[in-house]
């Protein structure tokens, strides 16, 4: 198959038909795996990607069939999307054949097998666990008490399915810059759209609550959410947050634990926790742990790297240096690319 004839095809990242190369390239993209190749097919490697915001398109072919033992997926989940060929995917218990209209959402946590066919080419959504985490707390209005698992099976025959396809497919039209949906901005609104619809198309472990459609959170409680993103470094108290709504704290208090399942001030220091990961997740040159921390009012240093890793599995000075490598890696990609 012709990569012009392939989604993305001005978005060529990576042709090869060194079966290693091919194998440092994915490692890089999407996280370290073994690799085994079973045929003598020829490697005809190549990788298309974009993106819109956070969540990226890419598309795979590796050439001859392989066994692939990423293990578990940690910060991301994948929407594999057969074009040409079979993967046989094992995902715990779960066992998929994406082929034809199946396709699969793989979750993180459990351990991830795959068997490529000969020839095969994929179309793999990449979303980071925290932008999908974050519309689903949105929906649901509280924070997701347990990791979010979906089905692994994905039949695109579905009709719910088949529209989210088609989204999918106006949404890799429009980071080619074919569409209105160009711009940054519009970008971001599609992305959001793309994950929500994802949410409430394949079925997980929030499905039916999301399906229950909670009463919107009344204004007052939206209202100190808007004043706690606005003022995140300021030593805001629930009293504080209260009279600036208009209201009694003990109606503040009722509001949080009804609506979002938790008190204002747990809400204000969530906040402040995702802020300071968005922050060391994409850090600008001369960015500290230190700085941020504080930025987002967190004036106990060491309390707040306690915080951090039990949300997050890490310190945050781990996530910073593993965003400067990611970063160095990506310049370096650039500047081979333009040699």
């Amino acid at each position: 198959m012709s990569s012009v004839a392939l989604p993305l095809a001005s978005c060529r990242e990576f042709a090869s038909n060194d079966f290693e190369a091919m194998h440092a390239r994915l490692s890089t993209i999407l996280k370290p795996h073994r690799l085994k190749r079973l045929s003598n097919v020829p490697v005809s490697g190549i990788i298309h990607r974009a993106s819109l915001k956070r969540v990226g398109f890419n598309v795979l072919r590796i050439g001859p069939a392989v066994d692939v033992w990423p293990g578990r997926l940690e910060d991301f989940f994948l929407v594999q999307i057969p074009i040409r060929g079979a993967v046989d995917l094992a995902l715990g218990s779960d066992q998929v054949r994406c082929q034809g209209t199946m396709a699969a959402v793989i979750s993180p946590g459990e351990p991830l097998r795959l068997r490529w066919s000969d020839h095969c080419t994929q179309l793999i959504v990449q979303i980071p666990r925290d932008t999908i985490h974050s519309c689903l707390s949105a929906r649901l209005g509280l924070h997701p008490r347990a990791a979010l698992k979906f089905k692994a099976g994905f039949d695109l025959a579905d009709a719910g399915a088949r529209e989210w396809r088609e989204l999918l497919a106006f949404a890799v039209r429009a980071v080619e810059g074919g569409t209105v949906f160009s711009c940054e901005q519009l970008r971001e609104d599609l992305e959001a759209l793309l994950v929500s619809t994802l949410l409430l198309t394949q079925p997980h472990n929030y499905a039916d609550e999301l399906r229950a459609r909670p009463r919107p959170a009344p204004y007052y409680v939206l209202h100190a959410e808007r004043n706690m993103r606005e003022h995140l470094g300021r030593p805001l108290t629930t009293g504080m947050l209260a009279k600036a709504a208009g209201i009694s704290k003990r109606t503040l208090q009722d509001g949080f634990r009804r609506f979002r399942g938790t008190t204002p001030l747990a809400r204000l220091s969530e906040l402040r926790l995702k802020q300071t990961r968005e922050r060391l997740l994409h850090a600008e040159r001369g960015t500290t742990v230190a700085r941020v921390a504080a930025e987002a009012g967190f004036l106990q240093f060491g309390r707040f790297a306690r915080v951090y890793r039990q949300t997050y599995g890490e310190l945050p000075s781990e996530t910073l240096r593993a965003s400067r490598r990611r970063q160095a890696l990506e310049a370096k990609r650039r500047t081979t690319s333009l040699c």
